[in-house]
């Protein structure tokens, strides 16, 4: 069962580029498609800075990672991210408990290959869990 905590959230500093709310969001480059997130949102996805104080989903697994996004806001909204402790993510493979992750191209974290690990999975989850992990290296 996936838990959070002690988190260190962001304070809503930033806000989201594109339409994250789910569950009729769509994704980013306007597919039409939900997000891979909790309830087809992007809850749980790993986000990237786009812009001044703008963040949107990674789209490749060597982006900067800023975060893990913690609610679902539209376009426009708040964004709160968490950026440090434990946190839940989106699974977008068979995840050892760990094992260092990383970002996919749709914001779901699945195992690191190279150096691009930003979290430690604290559990196991395979394609669409939502598990646990401690944030590290957010670099």
């Amino acid at each position: 069962m996936a838990t959070e905590g002690p988190l260190i959230h962001d304070g809503s500093q930033t806000t989201a580029n594109s339409n994250l709310s789910g569950p009729a969001a769509t994704n980013p480059g306007g597919t039409g498609s939900t997000l891979a997130g909790q309830n087809g949102s992007g809850q749980f996805l790993i986000v990237k800075l786009v812009g001044a104080r703008l963040v949107d989903l990674v789209t490749a697994n060597s982006d900067t990672v800023y975060g893990v996004l913690q609610n679902k806001p539209a376009a426009g909204q708040a964004a709160d991210n968490g950026i440090s402790g434990i946190t839940k993510l989106m699974a977008g493979g068979t995840i050892a408990a760990g094992a260092a992750v990383m970002p996919a191209t749709t914001g779901v974290a699945v195992t690191a290959t190279g150096t691009y690990g930003f979290a430690v999975a604290i559990e196991a989850a395979v394609t669409g869990d939502i598990f646990t992990a401690r944030l590290q290296n957010i670099n």
